[in-house]
């Protein structure tokens, strides 16, 4: 009893781990050598991106993008 589950259990290890290998290598063959990796989300989620207060609303913008928030005494 035991050993037939312990087979149906290494057979489907190796099918799923098989199926995995496969599914990289199709990948890796797709990509050109030296060209640009594909971006992902995670390698951007470190970036920080400076932010600025507008003195008049309070409101935080990014530094490189900053519009007037519609107040006179509004610096950008």
């Amino acid at each position: 009893m035991f050993g037939k589950f312990l087979l149906t259990v290494t057979v489907i290890a190796i099918i799923w781990f098989g199926y995995k290998y496969l599914g990289r290598m199709a990948e890796l063959r797709q990509r050109k050598p030296g060209g640009p990796r594909p971006e992902t989300p995670a390698q951007d989620a470190g970036a920080a991106e400076i932010m600025v207060e507008c003195k008049s609303c309070g409101t935080w913008q990014p530094a490189r993008s900053a519009k007037a928030c519609g107040r006179n005494d509004c610096p950008y």
